[in-house]
């Protein structure tokens, strides 16, 4: 292979690097090794010029003077051009503008102290990076701007215009989580978001599609509030409750049901392993004795548990005698929230595993008296300390307890090596035997809904024995038959069989998918046009997460303003017509 080498002179190489090389002429350059800087002299070569006000073309010359702009750098030298350009005469004897200066648009802006491509360098930065990582990158590239001017940079940038999507997808995202949430609306036949709202209120909604008339079909979760929006602001349109969240309202309605039924759970686990030829450890009688560190807790556990029982009869007893609402709880002392909660479930409803964790308090807690003591006394194996008070209730897992234990470790006091751990010494013989500690989780409300809503295909030996578990027991069987049936006309788009299905729950003995079939029906026009047509949210879903990585990124600092900006100018349709729209663009002969 030849390599042919080309010589090119130090002054047509830096003329063809120059912006708008067909429109300047190189004069001189100044190099300034000290200072890191190239200073370049160029000339604009128009001998004609267009008025700015009325387009008339005119040659005549009023005077020269000389621009000074920043440009891209070269290699490690910052660039400076001295631009002389000319000022003309207007000869439209019926403009009012006498004097104007030449425009070289490919070059700079009017009154613009950088070239054009090196702003659109500084914005591009600014709407991937935001304020204070650009800055950083900029000082390592050689452009030394503070986050200040990059944040101009992009507050001076407008928005594209867009038309009036056909489809919209609406969905909700969080400034504080719990507390002040927003609305992002996205065109969901271009992928394109095209606007931030400040709130999800229904009136917000509402203002901005009559302001945007022509919206045909609306894709939406469930809110009432959105519902209530589009309702006012676009009433002919088709509303479209997403798949994915009708699937997860049937999931919780699921694990609602699922609720107060761990004897079925249990016995439905046992079943099982007796099949598989797992056989559980029998805990003696040294470990169903309770410690004393952990009786009052343990007491005051159960105490607190048969009030709640008694509570929850005694409703019931209320209710069944005809008694309103309002009426038992000021009878009881109660809130009527928690009245309702009762009436709901057909079963006591045993409190959450997470209610600890959720209040602040650790499941740990009743149990970190016990532990002190017990490794005071030198029962150091952590094994053997979970076994035990997982045997009287402790519901966490064991990377809990050695977190707990490695984080507070100056908590516990220092002791003399119990007689046992002498016999792991070399030449002590070898150690007592420990009782085999179960790896086995018992199976809870949320996992059984999991499986039951999993598609077939996707399960395994093991689950698909325990889902057939499952499905035959008879506290369980009308749920599982319910479910499935709503899976299979959501999945395999079955709208037809969708009254038949809100009949049967309807007139089910489960409270909890009473609830949801009526709140279905109440939303049944958007439910039926889910099952039916192709529309879902997924799109917008995927630019809410974007989103928040935006937010994440800027520390919670961002205006909705900037935030909007940055997440609709650096959308992916916008991007790639950059691309395209870019001088240094490949493009196929």
């Amino acid at each position: 292979m030849r390599i042919v080498s080309t010589y090119i002179p130090s002054m047509n190489l830096l003329s063809a690097l120059l912006p708008g090389s067909s429109e300047l002429a190189l004069k001189t350059y100044r190099l300034d090794r000290t200072q890191v800087q190239m200073v370049v002299t160029v000339a604009s070569t128009q001998r004609e010029a267009l008025c700015p006000v009325c387009q008339s073309p005119t040659s005549r010359v009023h005077s020269h003077y000389q621009r000074t702009l920043k440009d891209l750098p070269l290699v490690q030298f910052s660039l400076t051009l001295l631009l002389e350009v000319c000022k003309f005469f207007c000869l439209n004897e019926d403009c009012h503008r006498c004097i104007f200066t030449e425009r070289l648009p490919s070059v700079a802006a009017p009154w613009a102290r950088r070239t054009e491509r090196y702003s659109q360098h500084l914005q591009a930065m600014s709407l991937e990076l935001g304020g204070s990582a650009a800055a950083r990158l900029s000082h390592l590239l050689g452009y030394g701007h503070s986050r200040n001017t990059f944040l101009t940079l992009l507050a001076r940038m407008p928005l594209p215009e867009f038309k009036t999507p056909r489809i919209l997808g609406v969905d909700d995202f969080a400034w504080r989580k719990g507390h002040q949430y927003g609305t992002i609306l996205v065109d969901l036949e271009t992928h394109q978001p095209i606007a931030l709202l400040p709130d999800r209120k229904a009136e917000t909604l509402a203002a901005w599609l009559r302001e945007h008339p022509g919206v045909e079909i609306l894709s939406r979760d469930r809110s009432k509030a959105y519902k209530s929006g589009m309702d006012l602001g676009a009433p002919d349109a088709i509303q479209v409750a997403d798949r994915f969240h009708l699937l997860k309202n049937l999931q919780e309605t699921l694990e609602d049901s699922f609720r107060g039924q761990a004897q079925v759970f249990q016995r439905v686990e046992k079943a099982q392993l007796e099949a598989m030829g797992v056989v559980l450890p029998v805990p003696d009688d040294e470990d169903l004795a309770l410690p004393p560190s952990l009786a009052r807790a343990e007491q005051e556990k159960v105490q607190k548990r048969a009030l709640r029982l008694e509570r929850y009869e005694q409703v019931h007893a209320l209710r069944n005698q005809g008694y309103k609402v309002k009426d038992i709880a000021h009878h009881l002392g109660m809130g009527e929230r928690t009245v309702q909660t009762f009436l709901s479930h057909d079963s006591f409803p045993e409190w959450k595993q997470s209610s600890c964790e959720s209040s602040g308090r650790s499941m740990l807690d009743p149990y970190k008296p016990f532990l002190i003591e017990q490794w005071a006394q030198g029962h150091r194996l952590l094994k053997r300390l979970f076994e035990q008070i997982e045997n009287h209730g402790y519901p966490g897992t064991y990377n809990t307890l050695t977190r707990y234990i490695k984080l507070h470790s100056e908590w516990f006091p220092s002791s003399a090596p119990s007689p046992e751990s002498l016999n792991d010494l070399p030449g002590r013989g070898p150690a007592p035997k420990r009782k085999p500690v179960s790896n086995h989780k018992s199976l809870k409300a949320g996992q059984a809904a999991w499986l039951v809503l999993q598609r077939p295909e996707t399960l395994d030996e093991k689950q698909e024995a325990l889902l057939e578990q499952l499905i035959q027991q008879p506290e369980l069987t009308e749920a599982i038959q319910l479910s499935q049936g709503f899976l299979k006309l959501v999945r395999e788009r079955l709208p037809e069989q969708l009254d038949t299905w809100l009949e049967r729950a309807k007139n089910s003995t489960l409270k909890a998918f009473q609830r949801f079939a009526k709140g279905l029906n109440d939303d049944y026009d958007a439910v039926k046009a889910g099952v039916t047509l192709e529309v879902n949210n997924g799109q917008v879903e995927g630019q809410n997460n974007r989103l928040k990585m935006l937010k994440r990124q800027m520390f919670g600092r961002a205006g909705l303003a900037l935030l909007e900006k940055r997440l609709i100018l650096n959308s992916r349709p916008l991007q790639l017509q950059r691309f395209q729209e870019h001088p240094l663009a490949l493009t196929k002969n």
